[in-house]
């Protein structure tokens, strides 16, 4: 059973002694990585499988942000 990430695991390349500290910022949903921090690690365009993935990601950008939009009208609806 994998443990579930939710804090940003990037180490920066400025890091060069131990301990290491990740990031720590709220991960994109199932990766492990920050939403600044995803486009470092796949380093968008270097391939046609990070392009996929870079595809998927980007469309569950979209989707998360307008569910959030979806949420926020809600509110503002019932408050």
């Amino acid at each position: 059973m994998r443990d579930i990430v939710t804090e940003c695991q990037y180490i920066g390349p400025e890091q060069t002694n131990h301990p290491f500290i990740p990031c720590g910022c709220k991960t994109f949903p199932g990766r492990n990585y920050c939403e600044d921090h995803i486009w470092l690690v796949y380093k968008k365009g270097t391939s046609s499988g990070n392009k996929r993935k870079i595809a998927a990601i980007e469309k569950e950008l979209a989707e998360l942000k307008h569910f959030e939009e979806i949420q926020e009208i809600i509110g503002e609806m019932e408050g």
